[in-house]
């Protein structure tokens, strides 16, 4: 587009573009849980997924699973507890943990969304056309970045 400044500035704009693709996403997806009157954000299933899979988990096993923040985990849970699809007690070992449990809610309505996120991965795959190579770049990307930050990379060359 020839308007598209971002589009234009080429690959240094890398993380406005991901970040642009990831809210139209997100905005569709919230559009379309709406719509179907499922009332999750579009990033609770993978929460769902985790303590389905490990009842009783904590924040910081769920973050570091999602490689999110901790506060980030903690305000995702808030809402998804808020909204009646977890359920929270102290650790058993561990008092000051606070652990997660599914409610029956959530219980009930994972096989649909499972459902939808079968579909959302053939939508995927269509807007990618067909072509997966991406996730490739994606993983070298965010494996780099783990070696060092992309601040700490322009620092160095400004260094030198």
């Amino acid at each position: 587009m020839k308007d598209d400044l971002i589009r234009q500035m080429g690959y240094i704009t890398l993380a406005i573009r991901l970040k642009r693709i990831s809210d139209k996403m997100n905005h569709s997806t919230r559009i379309m849980y709406k719509t179907l009157n499922i009332d999750i954000e579009p990033n609770w299933y993978l929460v769902l997924l985790i303590i389905k899979e490990n009842p009783k988990i904590a924040v910081m096993e769920i973050a570091q699973h999602l490689r999110f923040t901790h506060q980030s985990v903690i305000s995702m849970t808030n809402k998804m507890i808020s909204n009646g699809y977890l359920l929270t007690e102290k650790d058993g070992i561990d008092k000051r943990k606070t652990v997660f449990e599914l409610t029956i809610k959530a219980r009930n309505m994972l096989p649909e969304i499972q459902k939808i996120w079968a579909h959302g991965e053939q939508a995927i795959l269509e807007l990618l056309n067909e072509n997966t190579e991406i996730m490739e770049h994606l993983e070298t990307l965010e494996s780099n970045l783990e070696e060092s930050s992309f601040g700490e990379r322009i620092l160095d060359k400004l260094n030198r």
